[in-house]
């Protein structure tokens, strides 16, 4: 066959018209859940800087009754309400803790735990299991284990994000040390 033969025959240009198009498509639908991934992966790591904060400002209230007999023990009341004070700031929530208009959460976060934690010996594993939409079929039971290196301030979180159009839910830890400051 002629190379001018070859050219003119155009057998087979639908298949490679129907394969290009193929291809097209999959790199759109690559191309959008990669960006909706990465935007997810934005905002928990946003959520998860802005929750450390909130327990790094309770961890900073120690029992001062205590600290003068040179034990360290953490002032609950005092810490929490500085951890509920930077959860509304870091968060933009307002004074009943709801979101705002125009801010990063859609619905209120959750705080399942914050206590206070020490151990004989350090490092530690602290495990703490919490029930993410209890009583819904969409319950799920989550186990989150954290290391503590010395009496500490333990935070979970569930906050909410917008995931193919709905809100799902995402648990967040936060370890905290207990120190004289």
């Amino acid at each position: 066959m002629s190379r001018a033969r070859v050219r003119a025959d155009e057998r087979g240009g639908a298949h490679v018209l129907l394969l290009a198009l193929l291809g097209a498509v999959f790199a759109v639908l690559l191309l959008t859940t990669s960006i909706d991934w990465m935007l997810q992966s934005a905002n928990k790591t946003k959520s998860k800087l802005a929750l450390d904060r909130a327990t790094h400002a309770a961890a900073t209230h120690v029992n001062l009754d205590e600290a003068m007999y040179g034990r360290l023990s953490w002032d609950e009341s005092a810490g929490r309400d500085e951890f509920r004070r930077f959860l509304r700031l870091n968060f933009g929530l307002d004074a009943e803790g709801e979101p705002v208009a125009g801010g990063r959460l859609e619905q209120a976060p959750v705080v399942h735990m914050l206590e206070f934690v020490s151990a004989g010996t350090y490092p530690a594993t602290v495990a703490r299991t919490v029930v993410v939409d209890e009583g819904t079929d969409t319950e799920t039971r989550r186990t989150i284990d954290v290391t503590v290196y010395g009496p500490s301030v333990v935070a979970i979180v569930e906050v909410h994000q917008r995931v193919r159009g709905r809100l799902e839910p995402v648990v967040l830890s936060s370890v905290a040390s207990v120190r004289f400051r």
